[in-house]
């Protein structure tokens, strides 16, 4: 089932100011409604190319302010067989994988409906990839995903419906470990060891609704051996069709490939230090740049 979150649609939004805690509420520059477009929160997209019902932000229940994020069935669409519909946002940085927490509360509506997964992602070369997710699997077993091939691990811990949980991955260079309610279920490895740049709340859209609320994010200073992203210039921002790349130390460029939010790989270039975007459909992207040093930089852009 490798990338299977692949098989999202290509998503659209605007960028907004750094978050590392959400709540979705007002102050933060939430409103009620479809989430896709605030604060940098996409929503998988129709064979029309518009955003699926059910992602929105509501009132209804909350584990922390008045809001929360909830994820539903759009009786429009198809059930999916593997949880691919609902919301995604792509982090104003990234965080580094070898020491990195995200916390975040989620209420599940019931048994025997949809599968849902929470969790966060990277991108290394040319794919997408997990790094830690929870899965709320639709027979109260709670899974976690183990491989960049969505090979899947069973924990102990049986989850019940309608009751809100505390969770926690805490993310370093080797392990990655699982938490509900301050008890920790599970450690497993961390077998993709790429930077977090997203974080991701789906569901397979056979049945049912999750809320999440108060998502925090811990994060400590990249490495020298880590992914740069700070000294990189990428100019005009937003573009709409020539973006101009400036690096450091008089590197060259060997290769640079662009993702969309659902981590596909749209675009890719050998050497130039401008690059025609014009083609990309409006939205928001990830650049991977590789060096003749063999570094990597990343950084995002907004293509208009």
């Amino acid at each position: 089932m490798k990338n299977k979150y692949l098989l999202m649609l290509s998503l659209v939004s605007s960028f907004a100011m750094a978050q590392k805690s959400i709540s979705f509420e007002n102050n933060e520059g939430y409103t009620t409604g479809n989430i896709h477009g605030q604060n940098n929160w996409e929503v998988t997209l129709n064979s029309d190319e518009l955003p699926i019902n059910g992602q929105t932000i509501t009132s209804e229940s909350a584990s922390a302010g008045s809001n929360a994020l909830k994820i539903a069935v759009d009786i429009n669409e198809d059930f999916g067989w593997f949880p691919i519909y609902g919301a995604a946002k792509i982090l104003d940085q990234g965080f580094n994988y070898k020491n990195t927490t995200i916390e975040f509360d989620a209420y599940i509506s019931e048994l025997d409906g949809s599968t849902f997964e929470f969790g966060t992602y990277g991108a290394d070369n040319d794919e997408f990839v997990p790094i830690s997710t929870f899965s709320f699997n639709y027979t109260g077993n709670l899974e976690v995903v183990s491989s960049v091939d969505y090979d899947y691990e069973a924990t102990e811990f049986t989850w019940q419906a309608d009751k809100w949980y505390k969770l926690k991955a805490e993310i370093s260079e080797n392990q990655i470990k699982y938490y509900i309610d301050g008890s920790l279920v599970y450690t497993g490895t961390n077998f993709s060891k790429t930077n977090v740049l997203g974080i991701i709340f789906l569901h397979d859209n056979f049945n049912g609704f999750a809320y999440i609320d108060n998502i925090k994010i811990n994060d400590e200073v990249m490495s020298v051996n880590d992914v740069k992203k700070d000294n990189i210039k990428l100019y005009p921002n937003p573009v709409k069709d020539v973006l101009k790349i400036d690096i450091p130390n008089n590197e060259t460029i060997t290769n640079i490939c662009i993702y969309n939010v659902a981590g596909q790989k749209v675009k890719t270039f050998s050497l130039p230090k401008e690059i025609n975007v014009e083609s990309l459909p409006k939205g928001n992207y990830i650049i991977e740049i590789t060096t003749d040093k063999d570094k990597k930089y990343t950084s995002k852009f907004i293509k208009q």
